[in-house]
């Protein structure tokens, strides 16, 4: 499912070797840091980290994306350094940024020799300063972050595999760092307490010196241009266009607007060598509900469920499947 999110692209190489402990990282975007179960506050949290770890975080490029009319045309650059594009997956490759997590880095690689050696409960213990030491999780290397940062209009940014420490801007658990917990910690309680509490010390402090900085200076950026938040919650009011009530015929033609609208909904339905092809469709709100309540995980948007889903419906049937798994072979 994630190799499939187009969002996450520059993280392709770490999912498919593997460099992202899932287990841990369900965990770490589940723990809840506040007293209650539920408030604005826990929502806003686990809405932040759900946006940072999908790559989806409000960004130049996704504000621009989203309120075209708002933002200025062209690339939106960063606004702390002032020379890469402004995207998610720009925040842990920075230059603006890198004297003051280098320095982070090392605090937090002491702050895990000092837990690890004296709360281990594993008889596997030596070698826990040397290990960590020699990890490319506590080490910021420039030339490898600079040239990931080069990319152009064909090629997208990777985050470099050769430092992990980025995934946890998006709050994402590297084996990497996983490893250390899994290795000298026996008990799997404890793995995880421990995991959570320095995982969550870590990123507070990586947040507050990268995303917290880059926010303050990309509002008053904004602010410069007369970008507010009313504006932004006015946008979508104003720029709704009027409803299809009713299906058109053959010979009935869009208005304008409503036709730009109306055609990145049905973009998926003028392809003729489809089976089900229509010149006009009309998707509606029950359209919608049919087709995402089928109980199928995909990706993608859901008017193009239909395309990208290839069977047969003589064998579509899961008795027949069932059947057919059992029956010898040739028959």
């Amino acid at each position: 499912m994630a190799m499939n999110n187009s969002s996450m692209s520059p993280i392709n190489h770490q999912i498919t070797h593997g460099d992202i402990d899932w287990h841990y990282t369900k965990q770490c975007i589940n723990f809840n840091p506040t007293d209650t179960s539920t408030s604005t506050k826990l929502r806003n949290i686990q809405s932040s980290k759900i946006k940072k770890s999908t790559f989806n975080y409000p960004t130049g490029n996704i504000l621009q994306r989203n309120y075209p009319l708002l933002y200025p045309l062209g690339r939106i650059n960063c606004t702390e350094c002032s020379l890469d594009e402004d995207t998610n997956s720009h925040i842990g490759l920075c230059p603006a940024h890198r004297q003051a997590i280098q320095t982070l880095l090392s605090k937090f690689k002491q702050k895990l020799i000092d837990l690890i050696k004296v709360e281990h409960t594993s008889s596997f213990s030596f070698d826990i300063e040397c290990r960590i030491n020699n990890s490319n999780m506590f080490n910021l290397l420039p030339d490898i972050i600079d040239t990931a940062r080069q990319a152009n209009n064909i090629t997208q940014i990777r985050i470099p595999r050769e430092q992990p420490w980025i995934l946890l801007l998006h709050h994402l658990i590297p084996r990497d760092l996983a490893v250390f917990f899994d290795n000298y910690f026996s008990k799997a309680k404890e793995r995880s307490k421990f995991l959570i509490e320095f995982v969550s010390d870590f990123i507070s402090e990586l947040t507050t010196i990268t995303w917290s900085t880059r926010s303050r200076s990309f509002k008053k950026w904004e602010k410069s241009l007369e970008i507010t938040l009313k504006k932004k919650k006015n946008y979508q009011k104003s720029k709704l266009p009027p409803c299809i009530t009713s299906p058109l015929s053959a010979n009935d033609t869009l208005p304008a607007a409503s036709a730009r609208h109306h055609k990145q909904y049905t973009r998926y339905y003028y392809n003729k060598v489809l089976p089900y092809f229509k010149q006009l469709v009309n998707i509606d709100a029950s359209a919608c509900i049919r087709w995402t309540t089928c109980n199928f995980l995909h990706s993608g948007t859901w008017e193009s469920y239909r395309d990208n889903l290839l069977f047969d419906l003589d064998q579509f049937s899961p008795i027949q499947s069932f059947l057919d798994s059992h029956s010898p072979l040739g028959t």
